[in-house]
């Protein structure tokens, strides 16, 4: 990233713990997203995990510094916003904890082996190129529109660097879980759990989260659903404890 934006971005909270994150609103900024995602996965500190299309390393930085999680590489295809990313690393000193690799998930960078991962995750692009009107800066509208891969790319990417038995976590729109569930099981990844998230009780769920396992046996565990905010428009107790960099869903399966 060059000094001028460097210079430019601003350093916040991530979570409510000690992590920090710098972002800059023309290259990136984080949403609620990536730690809904990282919160839901039940990853052991040992599991070897990639993260692709990593943003400004948002899933890598929470895994590490709230889950324990030892070892995780993030994928990233815009070598400004890797480079984003690398500098968040290094301010809240991953550096022996997290690799960050620019790459086409789609051409992947030599040294990411196949079936080399016990967990593979991603907050892909969620709306195809035609959908909407495209943000104006290039790098927001690659982060939320599929101009440089499309869903099952990133289930293909997933399938082909997960290990036999790995795991795959991904974050995605309801009214795409259909096209999700059906890549899923094109490559071989069986969906073992799903939770939908919405934006309080009652509300139409906006979010859908599911873990699939490499070459396992059909058995689907659907959550309760999960609320951000409360009836009173404050973060629920679960969100809380998620931000707090404890599991989702942790009491109910």
């Amino acid at each position: 990233m060059s000094e001028e934006r460097c210079s430019r971005a601003a350093t916040d909270r991530l979570g409510l713990g000690d992590l920090r994150i710098k972002q800059h609103p023309s290259i990136f900024k984080f949403t609620v997203d990536p730690i809904l995602l990282a919160g839901f996965v039940r990853i052991r500190p040992g599991a070897s995990v990639l993260d692709l299309g990593t943003g400004a390393g948002v899933i890598p930085l929470w895994l590490t510094g709230y889950r324990g999680v030892e070892r995780v590489t993030g994928l990233e295809i815009q070598p400004e916003v890797a480079a984003l990313a690398r500098e968040n690393v290094k301010l809240n000193g991953l550096e022996d904890r997290i690799r960050i690799l620019t790459g086409d998930l789609r051409t992947p960078p030599a040294d990411l082996a196949a079936a080399s991962f016990d967990w593979v995750l991603s907050n892909p692009p969620y709306w195809p190129a035609t959908a909407h009107l495209l943000p104006e800066t290039p790098a927001l509208a690659q982060a939320k529109f599929e101009l440089t891969c499309t869903l099952r790319d990133v289930v293909a990417a997933a399938a082909y660097f997960c290990r036999n038995g790995g795991r795959v976590g991904l974050i995605h729109l309801p009214e795409r879980l259909p096209d999700l569930l059906c890549a899923l099981r094109d490559f071989k990844l069986e969906p073992k759990r799903l939770c939908l998230v919405q934006p309080k009780p009652g509300a139409r769920p906006h979010r859908v989260l599911v873990e699939a396992q490499k070459l396992a046996r059909p058995g689907l565990k659907v959550m309760a659903p999960f609320s951000i905010q409360g009836a009173d428009g404050n973060f629920s107790p679960e969100m809380v404890q998620v931000y707090q960099g404890k599991q989702l869903g942790a009491g109910s399966g």
